[in-house]
């Protein structure tokens, strides 16, 4: 459900694409990027993860991608994060949320998805909205059913304060065979354009929950590790009321 307080702008499928495509641009590869590391602290795999973040300061600008990695039980890993874009036209602060796949056997009928991730095989799927800094989104990934033979992924964003919908990201089908999310994973924050390199982010990561057979399992605030060498992002982080404040700042920022 899109609600016009929402304010959100659906991407046309070929836009979409391209801005997907543009990951790794910059020729980052994960390793050499600040790391990221996340518990649902769920016993067993889970059907649902939710993933909290608000950005409290960002630029009006492409070129870093605050990413999750939901590796399913197969080992097929999914990738979901935010991306903070140039302002909408209305004047508001605008974020890009991604879901896709490098599974070849990938299949997607969604109008936010097309075929392709980061020039590979795979599907990629995208949303832009208007957002309000300070304010907590939970990207929220499903194994949503199965047909027999293949299972639905779906992802979407929501309000992890009111619980209210903002924008579904897009969904497509992977092999049954698939399974369902690890419970403990890890992701990345990557300067996918050159640009990204000139900018500094504040975001605050929010505790991570896994959802398997009715009950919801709350983990521990991710933690963000920078590499030894091979970036240009460093990072700082701090524990607030809200959770782990994470400030990235590009080698070649220079602002204040």
């Amino acid at each position: 459900m899109r609600t016009p307080a929402a304010r959100t702008r659906r991407l046309l499928v070929t836009v979409g694409a391209a801005a997907l495509l543009t990951l790794g641009a910059a020729g980052q590869s994960w390793a050499s990027t600040p790391t990221v590391r996340w518990s649902t602290s769920a016993p067993t795999p889970v059907t649902k993860v939710t993933l909290p973040m608000s950005f409290e300061s960002a630029p009006d600008a492409s070129g870093i991608y605050f990413a999750y990695y939901t590796t399913l039980e197969s080992g097929t890993r999914p990738y979901a994060g935010f991306q903070p874009k140039p302002v909408s036209g209305s004047g508001q602060p605008q974020l890009q949320a991604v879901f896709s796949s490098f599974n070849a056997n990938a299949t997607t009928t969604d109008s936010n998805c097309s075929y392709g991730a980061d020039g590979g095989a795979g599907v990629s799927c995208a949303v832009r909205f208007d957002y309000t800094k300070g304010t907590m989104y939970a990207l929220v990934l499903q194994r949503a059913s199965d047909d027999g033979t293949t299972q639905l992924m779906t992802g979407d964003v929501v309000n992890r304060s009111t619980g209210a919908a903002v924008a579904h990201i897009g969904s497509f089908r992977l092999p049954i065979a698939s399974g369902r999310f690890k419970a403990s994973d890890a992701g990345f924050v990557e300067p996918y354009l050159t640009a990204g390199c000139a900018q500094r982010v504040t975001v605050t990561y929010g505790t991570p929950t896994g959802t398997e057979g009715g009950v919801t399992y709350t983990g521990g605030l991710p933690t963000v590790t920078d590499p030894t060498s091979g970036s240009c992002l460093s990072s700082t982080s701090t524990d607030t009321s809200a959770g782990r404040q994470v400030t990235v700042t590009g080698d070649q920022y220079t602002g204040g």
